[in-house]
């Protein structure tokens, strides 16, 4: 496509023009060292990087135009200045590559905790209708584009990549995608519309992004005021004090609320939880449902409560909705148990955040005959105040702690520790030890029959990060090997 019938079609504010040509765009890349023959290079400024130095990169490559938030006239290409650089991207993909949004349901799940779980729930929904190569999935464990999988970037991809990837795998039916804070102030999602648009809850998280949680709401909310299709529908957990407020704020219409409380549209009356899953009993306009999910624990309640109003506004029966999610198993790192034959349990979450950590150390709490034994860091460079208040969330609810590094990044790990000890009480059971290999050995080693070991802050992830080196770490398989160590010590 010519480059200004691509500008066109796209609806792009000129800001500037400058250089000779129309030339012809066959591709888009913000990446200088991805740009091939006869794309466009768009230079997005960052924090890090600013795209404009990598300009010359580009040309070198092979780029036939240049996108900028600045004016280039050094530059003998044809280029364009925009007002916001990372806010075309989207359009334009979607214009080169002729994505027709109204023809594809897209829905988008943000909230600090359940993302994952509620995209990996809706992704077996909608497979279960349009089948495993028509229905894309992203999120924070990896990308699925049919049954192509990818290593996840980020929470939330790019809208241009997710446009690219129609030119290689064609056009889904169905996507779904956790829709993450950072994305929205930072317009990943730019030239997205969705057709539902969830929200799990808010917590504190990402504070060191947003600075208080006032700007952290605001940031979810752009979601439901900026993102919906016309006719789109709010997916809202209604026992969340943000999300009632988020109701009130957007209005009556095109809502479908969830929780325990009576004025939930889909409302669970009781549940009953095990290691083997959970037993639910639900309302939704006056017709009582029951069912039983593989997913244990009372926070995937509201994960699968999330999902069944969201399938009720994609158009899928009751019925239709509680016979899939009764097959779908554990999510990756998500109350995980560890297979060991133990006398004890050994549970991997991700919990990274107060409210995550109390929500599976209650789970664990209810499912456990003895001690409950926690193994917790938390990340290097990110919120330092909710140190020491997983610190107190750990004390009041488990029985045992050993506090370790996860991914300490630039961080000393002994002074994330220092932190996260100010918040335990000096008579609370806990050790603090650096290596997370050999915290999780300690943990385990005191164990007896009939306790539970939690280890939380990584779930599905393979690596530790320690000064920007990634290295491979599971906790998964570090309590595998763990375990058979201890059990020949035995011997």
């Amino acid at each position: 496509m010519k480059l200004k019938n691509l500008l066109q079609i796209a609806e792009i504010e000129i800001v500037e023009m400058g250089g000779a040509g129309d030339p012809e765009i066959s591709d888009i890349f913000y990446d200088s060292r991805k740009v091939t023959q006869s794309s466009l290079y768009i230079a997005i400024p960052g924090k890090k990087n600013d795209g404009d130095s990598f300009i010359a990169d580009a040309v070198k490559n092979g780029a036939s135009a240049i996108i900028s938030e600045k004016s280039h006239p050094e530059v003998a290409l044809p280029w364009v200045r925009v007002k916001n650089a990372r806010k075309v991207c989207g359009a334009l993909g979607r214009a080169l590559w002729n994505f027709d949004l109204e023809k594809i349901t897209v829905v988008g799940v943000t909230g600090t905790n359940g993302k994952t779980t509620v995209a990996h729930l809706l992704q077996a929904l909608f497979q279960s209708r349009h089948g495993k190569e028509n229905v894309w999935m992203f999120g924070t464990v990896d990308y699925h584009i049919g049954s192509v999988k990818k290593v996840a970037s980020n929470t939330t991809p790019e809208a241009l990549d997710i446009y690219r990837w129609s030119k290689d795998y064609g056009y889904p039916k169905a996507v779904v995608m956790e829709v993450s804070s950072h994305s929205l102030v930072l317009d990943r999602v730019h030239g997205l519309k969705f057709n539902v648009a969830i929200w799990t809850n808010l917590t504190q998280d990402h504070l060191d992004f947003h600075t208080d949680m006032e700007s952290y709401y605001a940031a979810k909310k752009m979601l439901f005021t900026q993102y919906l299709k016309t006719g789109g529908t709010a997916v809202v957990n209604i026992d969340d004090p943000w999300g009632e407020r988020l109701v009130s704020e957007i209005g009556s219409s095109g809502i479908i609320t969830y929780g325990e409380a009576q004025k939930a549209d889909v409302c669970f009356k009781k549940w009953l939880c095990s290691w083997d899953g959970t037993e639910i009993e639900l309302e939704y306009n006056g017709t009582t449902t029951y069912f039983r999910s593989k997913l244990c624990g009372f926070f995937n309640v509201y994960n699968l409560s999330a999902t069944i109003a969201a399938g009720i506004a994609c158009g899928f029966s009751l019925q239709e909705i509680c016979d899939v999610l009764s097959g779908v198993s554990v999510v990756n790192g998500r109350m995980e148990r560890v297979p060991l034959n133990a006398p004890y349990a050994v549970v991997v979450d991700y919990a990274h955040t107060p409210d995550a950590l109390v929500n599976v150390l209650m789970t664990a709490r209810t499912l456990t005959k003895k001690r409950l034994i926690c193994v917790f860091g938390c990340g290097g460079d990110r919120d330092r105040t909710k140190r020491p208040i997983m610190g107190g969330v750990v004390a009041e609810y488990a029985d045992d702690a050993v506090v370790t590094s996860d991914n300490p990044r630039s961080e000393k790990p002994e002074r994330i520790i220092e932190e996260i000890l100010s918040g335990i009480p000096l008579d609370f059971p806990h050790r603090p030890i650096a290596d997370r290999r050999e915290a999780i050995r300690a943990a385990m080693s005191s164990a007896g029959e009939g306790d539970c070991v939690v280890i939380a802050g990584k779930g599905h992830e393979t690596y530790q990060d320690i000064n920007g080196e990634k290295s491979h770490f599971d906790d998964k398989e570090v309590a595998v090997q763990v375990y058979e160590e201890l059990k020949k010590g035995s011997l």
